[in-house]
């Protein structure tokens, strides 16, 4: 653009006269003007590429994808969409794509922006494939006219560079039988609610497992069983993604059993590329000279199902205990029953039908109170009494730990049979005793 000025002015009499010069600031500030009004230029997208940390990957196995756009200097990127992508989700989950940082770079005269994102990913089954993807976003630059500037977006697409997916399969050789899907790195640790202990004991072991990695449904494995413990059932305490607990109760049977073997849990570890396992054990036990028997009062409450409830709760609410429980209710509830219905049909036909009122009131009550008699006694003959001063067990074994002790004629309810054992409710405690020492039932005594 060119510019343009003024010619001299001539005066009346032919004499000329120059006009002041335009000032240097005036100059200047017409060719801002200028400047100023040529519109800004385009961004472009410069490429794009997509690569995984760690490079060797295994099904199943947790990592990355990376993903690294070159754009012009200045300009954004929104609603990043990658098309022929393996989007599967039997095959491969990923996470969203997040910003993860923003570099500038200068290459020869050019300034470049190099934006990093990352998404979580995981393949279920092995695969190799070369993908040819499409990026597909909103471009954001500043545009400046004038004194004026303003973000604009529109569309862009772009083709990024080929990217190689490849997973490869968890190696057959050397692979543990006990081997349950874990892959990453992981501890396994643990320990005992008591290291001295008698026979009869009540022993939790607790487990730990802990790393990085993914853990899906691996199992903590629990030790190998031993004659000289009676071993209950594991049980799972806490799981998350990364950390599971465990809980076992053991009994040891006699002073043999000194040591508790070692929890082994296998890993594959992709960093190596070989299995691998963490050992936590084994768990030595010592004994003492004389037995820590609970005081004749004393009542310890043991859930089998719960060892870390154990402790010295006087009476713990179970199913077994509702059940009894409603057995002694139920013929008060018939009885009960039986005269509410007497009542409302007395008042409903009182007055029109006197005479059938009172005498489908009377057949209530009594049909009420014979179902209720009859019930009652059905209780009383399922309830049994002790025959002479007998300790209840925890475990139906002479070795298992005493719970309390109870009196001749104390009145308790049998709930099952183990051999010659009966595991019996004693108003809310329950134990097992030797069968022999129950009374007869009332039926076979008449």
């Amino acid at each position: 653009m060119t510019l343009f000025f003024p010619r001299p002015a001539r005066s009346l009499h032919g004499q000329t006269h120059k006009p002041a010069p335009l000032p240097h600031r005036l100059l200047l500030t017409v060719y801002g003007l200028v400047f100023l009004s040529l519109p800004s230029l385009g961004g472009e997208i410069l490429s794009g590429r997509l690569y995984t940390v760690p490079k060797q990957i295994y099904a199943n196995q947790a990592f990355e994808i990376h993903f690294e756009l070159e754009v012009s200097f200045g300009s954004e990127v929104e609603d990043l969409r990658i098309s022929d992508f393996p989007n599967n989700p039997d095959l491969i989950t990923v996470g969203r794509l997040e910003t993860t940082s923003r570099n500038r770079i200068t290459r020869g005269a050019q300034a470049i922006d190099v934006l990093h994102f990352t998404a979580s990913a995981r393949c279920h089954k092995p695969l190799t494939h070369t993908f040819n993807p499409t990026l597909q976003c909103m471009f954001v630059e500043r545009r400046t006219s004038g004194f004026f500037s303003h973000w604009q977006s529109y569309p862009k697409q772009h083709t990024l560079d080929p990217f190689t997916l490849r997973v490869l399969p968890l190696p057959e050789a050397g692979r543990p039988a006990h081997f349950s899907g874990a892959i990453g790195t992981f501890h396994l640790s643990g320990g005992l609610s008591k290291t001295s202990a008698h026979p009869g004991d009540i022993i939790t072991l607790r487990l730990e497992l802990t790393g990085q990695g993914w853990l899906a449904n691996a199992i903590v494995p629990a030790p190998p069983d031993s004659s000289l413990f009676k071993t209950y059932p594991q049980k799972e305490v806490l799981r998350e993604p990364l950390r599971i607990q465990t809980e076992q109760v053991f009994i040891p049977s006699c002073t043999n059993a000194t040591e508790l073997a070692a929890a082994r849990f296998c890993f594959f570890n992709p960093a190596t590329g070989r299995y691998e396992e963490s050992v936590a054990g084994p768990f030595k036990i010592t004994y003492t000279d004389t037995p820590d028997t609970p005081r004749p009062d004393e009542v310890r409450v043991i859930s089998t199902s719960d060892p870390a409830a154990e402790g010295n709760l006087p009476q713990t609410v179970t199913l077994e205990r509702v059940n009894l429980s409603l057995q002694h209710a139920v013929p008060l509830l018939a009885v009960c029953t039986a005269a509410l219905s007497a009542f409302f049909i007395f008042f409903v036909l009182y007055g029109r039908h006197t005479r059938l009122a009172l005498l489908l009131g009377s057949v209530l009550l009594v049909a009420g109170g014979g179902i209720g008699y009859a019930l009652s006694g059905k209780t009383v003959a399922a309830t049994r009494a002790i025959s002479r001063h007998t300790e209840v067990l925890f475990a139906p074994s002479r070795a298992a730990a005493i719970l309390f002790v109870l009196n001749p004629g104390t009145p308790v309810i049998p709930l099952e049979n183990a051999s010659s054992w009966v595991r019996i409710d004693a108003a809310g405690r329950r134990g097992w005793i030797p069968a022999a020492a129950l009374t007869l039932p009332q039926s076979k005594k008449d």
